[in-house]
């Protein structure tokens, strides 16, 4: 999710994070190598594959509709497009990319496919033994710019009985104010939430309709038809606002009691519209049976609403965490020691606190649920339980189902941003020494699996729900 202005700039950073991702690569596969030599095996399967390595610039697309788009424009299959994580639909970003056995010239005339879908390919090298899968990410780098800046001032007035009440009013944000809140994240950092394009958007389900993670609670109940029912009905129409060939497919599912035929039918003619439903839907009129039909999306989308799931109840726990204990280790809290191995890579262990003065709370981590997981000994381990258990979800064994299974893994509480920087974008619209500051730019850099808008949220923290409670000076 990394917007870059200037094409200087990107390919200084680009140059910089290829040697970095180099090096993470083999370092892994290094490791990989040596199991494998341990055990006897042999590893030759990638050594004979060439890759052209490159950059791909998106803007305004959905991740899967480029990935759909790339494989038409080269001809080849969706699982040739190495790409190491999703970046956002509504951001200009560009990420690193593998095109399994394809050169370089055909990946340069790609472009011209490409003209006009708001997708470019750039930067191209040949590379062996090299293929970016999920899961090599490394980190993101990011710059956005936040405009129109307010600062809200709370005032107290006393009513005629005595009573206090609380009003609120912008102001102009200066420098100063700016300058505070931006070192108050740098060096407290923030809760590592996920943000709403993992779990979906907040609110009542009656206001913005169906999230990801409802979508993945019903896969690890095994309930598939459920699910495919949920994606079928999408998003509220009041916060998303889609063509009237999509309201009209979804409508025909709902009236016709879920005949894929005939919705699939009414689809939007273009291919980039409702890319999983119609997956879903060939998949229905093909097999009939909604798990062979969720099975003709792509792994990494059947995945991503499983991992919404357990990101969701990560968010709840990680709430009443930071309720119950504020930002102090307890007794029974997860945490994270690091070591690194003779090869310079490193490992992680986890530990249950015992001296809670001895830990940090940035060395903190609770359990992103699933099989094999450690739990806190505390309230906070009784918690997970007893979600799961009123949701319906049993992720203490593994499923021979990969579409109901889930695999857990261990997240910081408590994470902080690298090179947290911000500068005026245009003219103040004051002078001296504390200038009123109307835009700003922000760049920073966040480790694999950190959400920038959950850094913003932290940033701009306000004190009280704003919807018509805010007055103008």
């Amino acid at each position: 999710s990394c917007s870059l202005t200037s094409s200087y700039n990107t390919f200084i950073y680009f140059l910089s994070q290829r040697t970095k991702l180099y090096r993470h690569y083999k370092k892994k596969r290094k490791r990989k190598n040596d199991y494998d030599a341990d055990a006897n095996s042999s590893n030759k399967a990638d050594e004979s594959i060439t890759a052209t390595f490159c950059v791909l610039r998106k803007e305004q697309v959905e991740h899967q509709a480029a990935v759909q788009h790339i494989a038409r424009a080269l001809k080849c299959n969706q699982q040739d497009i190495g790409l190491a994580g999703i970046k956002d639909m509504q951001a200009i970003t560009y990420q690193f990319c593998t095109l399994r056995s394809i050169n370089i010239q055909r990946a340069e005339r790609a472009n011209h496919a490409l003209t006009g879908k708001r997708i470019e390919l750039s930067r191209f090298e040949e590379v062996y033994d090299f293929l970016l899968n999920r899961g090599n990410l490394i980190g993101n780098r990011f710059e956005v710019v936040l405009r129109n800046l307010k600062r809200i001032e709370r005032m107290t007035s006393k009513t005629e009985n005595g009573a206090t009440v609380w009003k609120e009013r912008t102001i102009p944000c200066v420098a100063s104010h700016l300058d505070a809140m931006v070192k108050r994240v740098r060096e407290f950092g923030f809760v590592n939430f996920y943000g709403e394009q993992r779990v979906g958007d907040a609110g009542h389900s009656s206001r913005v309709g169906v999230r990801s993670y409802d979508v993945g609670r019903a896969m690890l109940r095994q309930n598939f038809a459920q699910a495919i029912d949920l994606i079928m009905t999408g998003r509220s129409y009041g916060i998303y606002h889609p063509g009237d060939d999509e309201v009209k497919a979804r409508e025909i599912w709902k009236t016709s009691g879920g005949n894929a035929k005939a919705t699939l039918d009414a689809f939007p003619k273009s291919s980039s519209t409702m890319v999983r439903e119609r997956d879903l839907m060939k998949g229905l009129v093909r097999y009939g049976d909604p798990l062979e039909a969720i099975q003709c999306v792509p792994r990494n989308v059947r995945m991503f609403w499983i991992h919404s799931y357990q990101s969701y109840v990560w968010n709840i726990v990680a709430t009443e965490r930071i309720k119950l204990w504020g930002l102090h280790a307890k007794i029974g809290d997860l945490y994270e020691v690091s070591s690194f191995e003779q090869d310079g890579t490193k490992s992680d262990n986890i530990n249950v606190v015992e001296e809670p003065d001895a830990v940090s709370i940035y060395q903190v981590v609770l359990p992103l649920p699933g099989y094999n997981m450690k739990y806190p000994s505390n309230e906070i381990g009784a918690l997970y339980n007893k979600i799961l258990e009123n949701d319906g979800v049993n992720l203490n064994e593994k499923c021979n189902i990969h579409e109901a299974t889930a695999k857990g893994s261990y997240r910081k509480l408590i994470q902080k941003a690298s090179n947290l920087k911000w500068e005026k974008v245009c003219e103040c619209t004051s002078e001296g020494e504390d200038p009123v500051i109307d835009a700003v730019q922000l760049s920073f850099e966040l480790e694999s699996g950190c959400y920038a808008t959950m850094l913003l949220r932290e940033l701009m923290l306000t004190t009280m729900a704003r919807e018509g409670k805010i007055s103008a000076p």
